[in-house]
């Protein structure tokens, strides 16, 4: 079960690499989240410990949906500014466009619904990465989990996506690192 876990964890966290291509990108992203969650409920089972899958799941969950809500109020946000413009929309004036968006009361509001699910669904994915890092013994997991938490919050301030970026390389080294069962005994043996 637990090399299961690792196999999935590792084509899982690599899976994100698969964005760069046009229309697989979304796939890739889909299929990454679901192996990670299949790899999680793997080591939950492996290390009795339901908690490691009941966090990553609830954290899913809340991030999918709060995606989801605040996509709809941008587009809505964004609808309503294109309706409401009494001298002409003009979409290559790109200062007009974010004016009218952003004098919506809706696109803020979904972008508010959008970072404060990414922290909230990144907190429970941080409690999931730390109690499998204690489990595996591999505190890459808690490193990981904690720069995903830091980089949501630091999304208000337009950085985030780096510390995110960086937390998933470290999440990369995390898999990799955690050797396998039959690895692991050969070498406690030495």
């Amino acid at each position: 079960m637990r090399k299961q876990a690792i196999t999935l964890g590792r084509v899982g966290v690599l899976l994100p690499i698969g964005v760069i291509i046009p229309f697989l990108g979304l796939l890739a992203g889909l299929a990454a989240v679901i192996l990670l969650l299949i790899s999680h409920n793997y080591f939950a089972k492996a290390y009795e410990s339901p908690r490691i899958f009941n966090q990553a799941l609830t954290g899913t969950i809340i991030m999918i949906v709060g995606n989801l809500l605040g996509v709809i109020l941008l587009i809505v946000g964004v609808g309503m500014a294109a309706f409401t413009a009494s001298d002409g929309f003009d979409p290559s004036n790109v200062t007009q466009v974010y004016s009218m968006v952003f004098n919506s009361g809706v696109a803020i509001f979904g972008v508010i619904i959008w970072i404060a699910t990414g922290i909230i669904g990144y907190w429970f994915i941080f409690q999931s990465m730390k109690e499998l890092a204690l489990r595996t013994g591999v505190g890459y997991f808690r490193t990981a989990g904690l720069l995903y938490f830091i980089g949501s919050i630091a999304a208000i301030v337009l950085i985030g996506g780096i510390v995110i970026f960086i937390a998933w390389i470290i999440h990369i080294v995390a898999y990799f690192s955690i050797l396998p069962e039959n690895q692991q005994l050969s070498e406690e043996g030495m």
